[in-house]
């Protein structure tokens, strides 16, 4: 019985880090978004994804509705997060929750952002992330972040990485499209959080995942972060697991 038990528990386990980290294209909730504001950022110059332009950067927020229609992972987005994309405006409505390995790129790259780059961005959050900047507290950091999230996004990594990356410069000399670089943030700031990136799983932050909508409604896709079942909450899911088992004995 204890291995059976145990077997349940692992079976969760695995389960819950598949639908936050993998590859697979899936929708793991529908959310409805609206209120968007920027009250949390200001601007910066910005160059990038084919664009060149003044853009609020930092904290960015909404108003999860909890309505009716809310499904899956839907339910657990806050009311704050970081815009992925530099030319989209936000969407007010509704929009898919996706794993953010699936979070698309701008047209111009035609695939979604894939593992390497959302696991720096993972790394990024788990080593630099403060929770008091949803507050407003250190608006100018949380401004920097959000730069780090775009340089990691719009450069190139087949051509460069953490150490080649520089916020001042366009990376991709090849193609200026892909590059990216800004200025009015905190650019020395950003750098050394970008060149101290290693791939280091033990950094990577749990239940970072992306808003995003599509189709005639096409809006900005949102970097988020959803609670991650709690070791108990785990266990309790393994017990139902174990008890759908006896009942089909």
């Amino acid at each position: 019985m204890k291995k059976l038990i145990t077997i349940c528990l692992v079976a969760v386990v695995v389960l819950v880090g598949i639908v936050l980290t993998s590859t697979a294209s899936a929708t793991l909730g529908t959310v409805n978004l609206i209120n968007h504001n920027n009250n949390f950022s200001s601007g910066a110059y910005l160059y990038g994804g084919g664009v060149s332009t003044s853009c609020f950067t930092g904290i960015y927020s909404w108003t999860n509705t909890q309505a009716s229609g809310t499904t899956g992972l839907g339910a657990l987005v806050p009311n704050w997060g970081f815009c992925i994309e530099l030319p989209q405006r936000p969407y007010n409505g509704w929009q898919d929750v996706i794993n953010l390995n699936e979070a698309p790129l701008p047209a111009l790259y035609g695939t979604p952002m894939g593992t390497t780059k959302a696991d720096y961005i993972r790394e990024l959050w788990g080593r630099h992330f403060d929770p008091n900047w949803i507050t407003g507290a250190n608006k100018p950091t949380a401004e920097a972040f959000s730069v780090a999230v775009w340089e990691i996004v719009y450069e190139d990594l087949p051509l460069i990485g953490p150490t080649g990356w520089d916020v001042t410069t366009d990376g991709a000399p090849s193609d200026v499209q892909r590059g990216f670089y800004c200025t009015g943030a905190d650019t020395t700031t950003d750098n050394n959080w970008l060149h101290g990136l290693t791939g280091n799983t033990a950094y990577f932050a749990q239940g970072l995942v992306a808003t995003s909508s599509s189709g005639s409604h096409a809006g900005q896709d949102f970097l988020v972060q959803v609670p991650v079942p709690e070791p108990a909450t785990i266990a309790l899911l393994g017990l139902g697991a174990l008890s759908l088992i006896r009942r089909k004995k």
